[in-house]
């Protein structure tokens, strides 16, 4: 049922332009969640910190490519698995919106290449991609902090 749930509402290409409510981006979200933690059990764990957003719109599948990438190159990494923090903080003017996951982390040189497009790599297209839109509607695009071993969290803000 998960599962065609969140293929239902990933494959949505009409909405691929537009701004939709951060509650259905969060309904693919934990589609999303809820199959891998039925993979992985309890190495993965998810915190929900997302309260007072009600009316935020946010670029369709904003966070779900934040969120598998936490899963697949972070917290899964680890033998015993981890956290993920999906956080929304309230700001005068914007929301930041952040995703936190205590994996493997990186370093800065891997840091630095991560939102830039190589002639024939795959690697963090879902990231660049994101970062693209997030740019053309916000003005701005990913912030990302990391560390080896600390984790990462990679975040985003929506103006209110």
């Amino acid at each position: 049922m998960e599962l065609s749930e969140f293929l239902r509402s990933k494959f949505q290409f009409q909405y691929v332009n537009e701004l939709i409510p951060l509650h259905e981006e969060l309904n693919i979200v934990r589609s999303y969640l809820n199959i891998e933690q039925v993979r992985f059990g309890d190495r993965l764990k998810v915190i929900w910190e997302i309260n007072g957003c009600k009316d935020l719109k946010i670029p369709f599948l904003s966070i779900q490519p934040l969120i598998e990438n936490a899963v697949r190159h972070g917290v899964m990494k680890r033998i015993s698995g981890g956290t993920i923090i999906i956080r929304g903080s309230i700001h005068e003017d914007y929301v930041e919106i952040s995703i936190e996951d205590d994996g493997i982390g990186m370093d800065e040189d891997k840091l630095q290449g991560l939102l830039e497009r190589k002639e024939g790599s795959r690697t963090s297209i879902g990231l660049i991609n994101t970062n693209q839109r997030l740019i053309r509607q916000f003005g701005t695009g990913l912030q990302i902090k990391s560390s080896p071993d600390q984790g990462t969290v990679v975040s985003f803000q929506v103006k209110r």
